[in-house]
């Protein structure tokens, strides 16, 4: 079943590989590069999934769950990040995120992320 993803991290190749990677698993993929961006896609609606990275310019990933939660609760979240063992891991784990996916990642990786996340719907 296709679902609509939201892709929230500051480095482009990040986002274009999530891109294209799920669009070619036939879902429809919105990508911002801070969190405000983010938030403000998550305002707009119906965002299934939503992949957001920890460590970002401005908002960080962990004050982005916090909106994206209020304006979009039934959102799945998962967090990415090249830092394993943070604080800020810690934190959105704390907040019930669906999981915190470690990079570097593969393709695979991200398509059954997917897939396990649309299963548990």
């Amino acid at each position: 079943m296709s679902k609509k993803i939201l892709i929230v991290d500051d480095e482009q190749g990040i986002r274009e590989l999530f891109a294209a990677v799920l669009h070619r698993a036939g879902h429809t993929v919105v990508t911002a590069p801070d969190g405000l961006a983010g938030i403000e896609v998550a305002r707009g609606g119906d965002i299934d999934i939503a992949f957001l990275d920890i460590k970002m310019p401005g908002l960080n990933g962990v004050e982005t769950l916090k909106e994206v939660r209020d304006t979009s609760p039934r959102t799945k979240v998962v967090m990415i990040t090249g830092y394993a063992r943070d604080e800020l891991v810690n934190e959105a784990l704390k907040m019930d995120v669906f999981a915190c996916l470690a990079k570097p990642f593969s393709v695979r990786d991200v398509v059954d992320m997917v897939k396990l996340l649309s299963d548990s719907a």
